[in-house]
């Protein structure tokens, strides 16, 4: 009786269709993580340029915060770089009864690699007249 050595092409077959099926496996696992990650990055980018603006906004008196200056907010260098179609919106409405105060929105809006826009991230902040003290 003789000995079998080595192995036959069905073997050597079956063993590479296996570790195809892994390395492909292997890179949609990595390609799906790298999505993730550039989607995370962006709304993280996003939430810090709405923070931003929100704390320059409160530098401002209760008169200079008009829809005018407002509209001079633009996008930072950072997030443009992220997504180049960031757009950074803000609008001001004026709020009733006393005190009075002013409601600013701030949104950045943007889409993801494959165009869909993704859901924008929103902030609102009050700014409030300071009244006279007696």
């Amino acid at each position: 009786m003789r000995r079998r050595r080595g192995l036959s092409v069905l073997e050597v077959t079956l063993a590479l269709l296996v570790l195809t099926v892994a390395i492909t496996g292997l890179a949609q696992l990595l390609a799906t993580a790298a999505a993730h990650r550039r989607t995370s990055d962006q709304r993280r980018l996003a939430l810090q340029e709405v923070a931003n603006q929100a704390e320059r906004i409160a530098l401002w008196s209760y008169d200079e915060l008009t829809a005018e200056k407002l509209g001079g907010l633009a996008a930072s260098d950072d997030l443009l770089a992220a997504s180049p179609a960031a757009l950074l919106t803000a609008t001001v409405t004026g709020e009733a009864g006393p005190p009075a105060s002013k409601r600013v929105r701030l949104e950045v809006h943007w889409t993801n690699s494959a165009g869909v826009e993704v859901e924008p991230v929103g902030l609102t902040v009050w700014k409030h007249r300071r009244e006279a003290q007696p």
